[in-house]
């Protein structure tokens, strides 16, 4: 795991402009990117499958986490990073979160376009890691094989009638698993995972039942939604960290996502509904 002569190789090629390239790609595979790309399809195209690309992908990145406690891998030395990184580094986040992320894209689109441009956004995520020196080349292969495995099991075994279970059962089921979860894994992110998973499952089925908000909207309305929900989404991020300081250990920051995710999958939608930014159907004339 010391052996740095693959990085040495690909930096030796390095460049200014290079590096600014990769930097931004890297960016593609960061928590905030996530943040932003994840509520925008639950919002504006089809809340049932964001749903569950929310729990698909949120439940690989607490897989990842875990796996990085488990194995404690350190990062190639500071000499060889291009951009500041810390933590453990084995299997990789980057390249585990992109495979999950555009990998499910692909699943969903179901064209051959749709896989190359999934594979060709995981191969530069990837490789980007390598290139700005802050992981060794089998973290990418674990976070790789990782995140094809959970693709691979969830298009072979994902029920497709979740909401037919009763509200007590989803909502006990939510908080049974979210315990559980974070009884295995109270650090790293998990309880960070942990606490976005239950808030956006029990957010979603409580906005099925009590708001049924439209996806469907103008331009106007789709700009404003996202502005409007992504701005309070990153401000109730920094707002409520002091406000549930109090709460001890990870459970604060279970609470703290918990309640980011029902913003995401229900408060949101209801302010949306409320505002009318959805497309009205036209009206019909009886003679």
């Amino acid at each position: 795991m010391s052996d740095t002569t693959f990085i040495l190789w690909v930096q030796q090629f390095a460049t200014p402009a290079l590096t600014g390239f990769f930097t931004a790609v890297t960016s593609l595979g960061s928590l905030e990117f996530y943040m932003l790309a994840i509520p925008v399809i639950y919002w504006l195209i089809d809340k049932r499958f964001g749903f569950r690309f929310t729990a698909f992908f949120i439940f690989s990145a607490y897989l990842n986490s875990g796996a990085k406690h488990i194995f404690t891998t350190e990062r190639p030395p500071h000499t060889l990073r291009l951009v500041t990184q810390e933590g453990y580094s084995f299997p990789s986040g980057h390249a585990q979160g992109s495979t999950a992320f555009w990998g499910f894209l692909a699943l969903k689109l179901k064209t051959r376009w749709a896989w190359w441009a999934a594979g060709l956004m995981i191969a530069l995520v990837s490789f980007s890691r390598i290139y700005l020196g802050v992981h060794w080349p089998i973290d990418i292969l674990g976070g790789l094989t990782i995140g094809f495995v959970l693709l691979f099991i969830y298009s072979r075994f994902a029920p497709d009638n979740l909401e037919d279970l009763p509200l007590q059962n989803w909502i006990l089921g939510s908080l049974a698993l979210g315990t559980i979860l974070y009884l295995i894994q109270p650090v790293g992110d998990g309880p960070m995972t942990v606490g976005f998973l239950l808030g956006a499952f029990i957010g979603y089925r409580l906005e099925l039942i009590y708001v049924d908000f439209q996806e469907e909207a103008s331009l106007v309305q789709n700009v404003l939604k996202i502005i409007l929900g992504l701005v309070v989404l990153f401000l109730l991020r920094i707002v409520l960290k002091p406000v549930v300081s109090w709460i001890p250990g990870g459970l604060s920051v279970v609470v703290r996502y918990a309640l980011l995710g029902l913003w995401a999958s229900l408060g949101a939608p209801f302010v949306f509904k409320k505002l009318g930014l959805f497309s009205k159907p036209p009206l019909t004339h009886t003679l």
